[in-house]
């Protein structure tokens, strides 16, 4: 553990009552090392913002208007989106860590971490559990703190989950116990990006006061996992309009413009023919739980399905895994006439396990692979075209004047001749999801609710210009 590391928890535990302070130093030196990490960089963020307009201009135009984020408003109506504590790392090859590890930094000790293992994903809260369940074993609270103590070890059971409101009380197929993600290992020089909370005790007071007034020991299980760490990144964002414009429409036009604030949802009608409103009011409330974005060094290359080389998919992906847990969506769409309220997006009932089969905490799961393609995301008509002075793919009643490709020698020299780049962007979800009413025009008149449970999802899409 770092010098500066070592003091702030002595200060920490200073500040605490005796038995507290007793099991804080009780953590052996492996716990302490993994609660530490390895070198790398912090940032902690705080942000809002609100954008006028946002347009896309192709021959019409696309137009978003009025874009907020922020805190969630149920919590702290037009504050920052903050407790954000981003990591940046650099995994090595698996060397021992010793500059950052346990010990006086002079000599590798057993058990000290190695650097490429990383925190990711929900790996974080067994820290946060050996730190409250210390706290909780000091002032007496043996029953919450045996809970914490197998949650460090990476096990919560699904009554527990139950009880701390992270998951239905009732339509859970999953048994117990579930499991709690760890760190990982990275391959050497990839990078990793890892965005989680500054204080997982912020919604109780923040750990700096629930020491300072000797509490921190009393905090239950419940209160920080359900009250808590869960909440810990409340989100507000909000659309006023997305739309269409035809050609005439310049930057700025939607700002404060009567024929795109009228909506069907409030029983007037836009009578403007030169914009189309796609949807208005969108509002959504909610948790960001971890985010995790790994780049892989595996080089500048393109490989082939095939195996052959220089083109196809880049051999370096972006990686990039999200939780969310969806309170509220409300938004109307006006192209179709249909209002939806109180939607939600989690992981609650059912299989509350995420991708990989670790406990989700009640988030849905977003993954995502992006990489460039490389001379094979299609074969370019205009190339052909040009190449055959014929127009492709069409031929005289007669037969003539067809398409006749010469013979090329390989399927790289096809992908260097015709070949289009494009993007590929790969997605996994798995989750919940339900709406809490529907209806059309302006009545108000719901049709009910809808849920859908387990939901899990792969889609791949490769985007390219033409």
């Amino acid at each position: 553990m770092s010098i500066i590391r070592k003091t702030a928890l002595a200060i920490a535990v200073s500040a605490v009552s005796a038995g507290v302070q007793a099991e804080l130093k009780a953590l052996d030196d492996n716990t302490m090392g993994e609660m530490t990490g390895q070198a790398g960089l912090t940032i902690d963020l705080e942000t809002k913002y609100t954008i006028g307009e946002f347009m896309y201009k192709d021959a019409g135009s696309v137009f978003l208007n009025g874009i907020s984020f922020g805190s969630n408003e149920n919590v702290q109506a037009g504050g920052f989106f903050d407790n954000v504590r981003i990591k940046l790392d650099i995994a090595g090859s698996g060397a021992l860590d010793v500059k950052n590890a346990v010990g006086d930094g002079s000599t590798p000790e057993l058990g000290t971490t190695v650097d490429n293992l990383l925190e990711t994903g929900f790996s974080g809260v067994r820290k946060v559990a050996a730190i409250q369940g210390a706290a909780a074993s000091g002032e007496g609270n043996t029953a919450e703190a045996s809970k914490f103590y197998d949650l460090y070890d990476g096990e919560i059971t699904v009554a527990d989950a139950q009880s701390a409101g992270l998951i239905a009380a009732d339509g859970v197929s999953s048994t117990g116990p579930l499991t709690v993600e760890d760190r990982k290992t990275y391959d050497d020089g990839d990078l990793l990006i890892h965005v989680s909370y500054k204080d997982a005790w912020e919604k109780l007071g923040g750990i700096s006061s629930l020491v300072e007034n000797g509490t921190l020991g009393d905090t239950t299980f419940n209160d920080l996992l359900g009250a808590g760490l869960s909440k810990g990144k409340d989100f507000t964002f909000s659309i006023d309009a997305i739309g269409l414009a035809s050609s005439n429409f310049n930057a700025g036009d939607s700002i404060g413009a009567a024929d795109v604030q009228s909506y069907q949802a409030d029983g007037t009608l836009d009578t403007d023919a030169t914009t189309t409103v796609l949807i208005s009011n969108l509002d959504i409330d909610g948790y960001l739980g971890p985010v995790d974005i790994h780049i892989e060094n595996d080089g500048n290359g393109f490989t082939a399905a095939n195996g052959d080389t220089g083109y196809g998919n880049a051999d370096s992906i972006i990686n990039w895994n999200t939780y969310v847990n969806i309170t509220d969506l409300d938004v109307y769409i006006d192209i179709a006439g249909v209002a939806i309220e109180n939607l939600q997006i989690n992981n609650v009932r059912g299989d509350v396990t995420d991708i990989d089969g670790n406990f989700a905490f009640g988030f849905a799961q977003s993954k995502r692979e992006i990489y460039a393609v490389r001379n094979a995301a299609g074969l370019s008509s205009a190339k052909l075209a040009a190449a055959y002075g014929v127009v492709p793919f069409i031929a005289a009643a007669d037969g003539t004047g067809g398409l006749n490709v010469a013979a090329l020698g390989s399927g790289q020299a096809v992908a260097d001749a015709y070949g289009v780049d494009g993007i590929a962007l790969n997605t996994h979800f798995k989750g919940d999801m339900e709406i809490g009413a529907l209806s059309f025009g302006d009545d108000g008149a719901s049709i009910g609710q809808l849920f859908w449970t387990d939901i899990e999802s792969e889609t791949n899409w490769v985007i390219s210009a033409h």
